[in-house]
């Protein structure tokens, strides 16, 4: 699994998707590959993170942030 995803570059809803995407993916590599289920983890962790920080930024220029 080499693929390279720029994550700051996607739409909110395609986070989203590529998220559950990888949600679903753990769950059929769960019995078979261990490997891939951290690498999906990761994945799904990149997402957060990115979503997390898009909406802090929200916060910030709405006014709403909290200190």
């Amino acid at each position: 699994m080499d693929t390279h995803i720029k994550i700051k570059a996607l739409q909110y809803s395609d986070l989203i998707e590529l998220g559950k995407l990888a949600a679903e993916a753990i769950e059929l590599s769960r019995e078979y590959d261990q490997s891939r289920v951290q690498k999906f983890c990761k994945l799904i962790a990149a997402c957060n993170v990115e979503m997390i920080e898009r909406r802090r930024q929200a916060e910030r220029l709405c006014g709403t942030a909290v200190s």
